[in-house]
């Protein structure tokens, strides 16, 4: 008896030690850094929030054994944005990933909240002077770097000398897109007509579809459709304008996305898309995570990132290729090499007196 009940005290140890509640080596993910992406929309929009789920699984696929990656869809409801990632945050993430104007306000309200959190805000910049808060890294993308390239572009493909701008809702980071696309026209041909058209939504396709019928009909023969999910209702606008129309997509390589599909429509919407003003946020993310390992990464300051190390680019596909000469060509990559250099003041909407936009934009149409 004796011997049964010594047993039974040696069992009911080892449960107590090994067979009360989850151990750390059945979760795959413990010790690792755990990092979540807010996305404030969706996915599906081939180019901004898609760039940066790119990010996130070749974050995965390199660093897999030292980081875990989600990602968040806030939908396009802003009324919930703010609740929803207070509620995100709070979850207890090493790092927290967010961007674009509207969610600042936000994410500046949590990084002072959270300050054993890391932030990292990308596309507008942060006010570190006012905001103490060093617990951020901020990616500020030169927009106005690649935008110059596939304005340049642009002006090249123009039959009519009228190319156009179609931007998802008034901003500085959207303006500097314009400044960059117009003064890269200007530069090709100085006496073009460089529109600037707002949809006033980032997911309103019917929208976007709408204003990008109205600049063909209005004899602009170039749009450059810069607005999310938005700016998709522009391709679907060129196919229905047909020959001597063109589009230059955002953020992702839109024409290789299309032309990947296989469809009818896909393909006629990579025939008519010359090139896409890449905002490679998925290198932007990637970038941040290995220094983030190596220990250098430099919170607390606004990061530029432009075209030098590839994080905006002009995307070269079998439509680029097919549109412009050799020589043209040529003269896109100089032209690359020279804003990489210094030689060439792309312009900027930030730092800008207020007004100047406006007056900016009149100088051009």
């Amino acid at each position: 008896m004796k011997k049964l009940l010594t047993l039974l005290l040696a069992c009911l140890m080892l449960v107590s030690l090994f067979g009360c509640g989850p151990k750390d080596d059945e979760d795959p993910n413990a010790g690792k850094i755990k990092l979540v992406y807010i996305i404030n929309g969706t996915l599906g929009d081939k180019s901004f929030f898609d760039s940066g789920k790119e990010g996130l699984d070749k974050i995965t696929a390199d660093f897999g054994d030292k980081v875990y990656c989600e990602y968040r869809e806030l939908t396009y409801d802003n009324s919930t944005w703010e609740t929803k990632t207070a509620d995100i945050v709070a979850e207890g993430w090493d790092i927290v990933v967010a961007g674009t104007w509207d969610m600042k306000g936000y994410i500046e309200k949590l990084a002072v909240e959270h300050p054993e959190t890391k932030f990292w805000f990308f596309d507008e910049q942060w006010d570190f002077e006012n905001v103490k808060t060093d617990n951020v890294y901020a990616m500020l993308f030169k927009q106005n770097e690649g935008s110059f390239v596939v304005g340049a572009m642009a002006a090249m493909a123009s039959q009519t000398g009228k190319v156009a701008f179609m931007g998802g809702m008034d901003n500085t980071v959207l303006d500097d897109f314009y400044v960059g696309f117009a003064n890269g026209a200007k530069y090709v041909n100085p006496e073009i007509k460089v529109n600037c058209s707002w949809m006033n939504s980032f997911n309103d396709v019917t929208a976007g579809k709408d204003v990008a019928t109205g600049l063909y009909e209005a004899g602009y023969d170039v749009v450059f459709a810069c607005g999310g999910q938005a700016g998709l209702g522009g391709f679907d606008a060129v196919i229905e304008k047909g020959e001597g129309n063109w589009i230059i997509g955002v953020d992702g390589n839109q024409g290789a996305m299309f032309a990947a599909k296989g469809t009818d429509e896909g393909k006629a919407k990579a025939a008519r898309t010359i090139t896409s003003m890449q905002k490679n946020v998925n290198e932007g993310f990637y970038d941040a995570m290995k220094k983030h390992l190596e220990g250098t990464l430099p919170y607390g300051q606004n990061a530029q990132l432009g075209l030098d190390g590839g994080f905006v680019s002009a995307s070269v596909t079998d439509t680029t290729n097919a549109v412009f000469t050799a020589d043209q060509m040529a003269t896109i990559n100089s032209l690359i090499a020279d804003i990489i250099a210094g030689k060439i003041d792309c312009g900027t909407a930030f730092g800008q007196a207020e007004g100047w936009f406006k007056t900016f934009v009149e100088s051009n149409q």
